[in-house]
């Protein structure tokens, strides 16, 4: 399927047929997932497939009830790693992409530079930018894994409504599911991928058009071909 078509084919999918999802379709969007571009390669993301119905019904009660979260054969839970962000592991990061001759600077201009001049380094910029760039990076993940989810013929449905480090709330559930999941302090369960075999088919949502969101060289000037 081209990514064209695939990107025309989605939607969110909120019921799925009681089949179980096989492995190798999973591992292809986790692959479409690993291959996301990432800022100066930090990746500051993990993948947890969970099948198990004890913790998906953790889920559900963490997502206000959502049913469809528990229904699902298989979810994801899409995992930021906070602490991706910090200068010696965002320098590892940066000095694979100079290994592998991507990018051409020498390991002084990584020091003096790229990880003290905020524009570049992320954690110049404290907690609350470092948690909107690990939302961003997730988001660019998830969207590459909810197309080739498309491709293999499932559908998926990102879920952001539940409770987690972020909400605050249900915060004994929540911290009882971290340490089930055997997450680190500084990895925070930030979204739910939920995946099957569709069983249903929903109309397109509807979308403002183009020259409502696209401008060719000034705000409002219609980009027009």
């Amino acid at each position: 399927m081209e990514a064209t078509e695939a990107i025309a084919k989605w939607r969110s999918i909120r019921k799925f047929k009681d089949e179980k999802v096989p492995d190798e379709k999973i591992l292809k969007i986790l692959e479409a997932g690993r291959r996301a571009p990432s800022w100066e390669n930090v990746q500051p993301w993990h993948f947890l497939v969970i099948e198990d119905r004890e913790t998906k019904d953790k889920l559900v009660k963490l997502s206000k009830g959502q049913k469809f979260v528990g229904a699902a054969p298989v979810v994801i839970g899409v995992c930021g790693d906070i602490s991706a962000w910090d200068k010696p592991k965002n320098k590892e990061a940066l000095m694979e992409l100079v290994e592998a001759g991507v990018m051409k600077v020498n390991e002084a201009i990584i020091d003096k530079v790229m990880l003290e001049d905020p524009l570049f380094c992320v954690a110049e910029n404290g907690p609350a930018m470092i948690l909107a760039r690990t939302f961003e990076q997730l988001g660019i993940a998830y969207g590459f894994m909810g197309i080739e989810a498309v491709n293999q013929g499932l559908g998926m449905t990102i879920v952001g409504a539940f409770n987690n480090d972020t909400a605050k709330k249900k915060s004994d559930l929540y911290a009882e599911l971290k340490s089930d999941l055997g997450l680190p302090e500084d990895v925070y369960l930030l979204a739910l991928l939920t995946i099957g075999v569709p069983d249903h088919e929903p109309k397109a949502r509807p979308r403002k058009p183009l020259d409502k969101i696209a401008s060719r060289g000034k705000y409002g000037r219609p980009f027009s071909v």
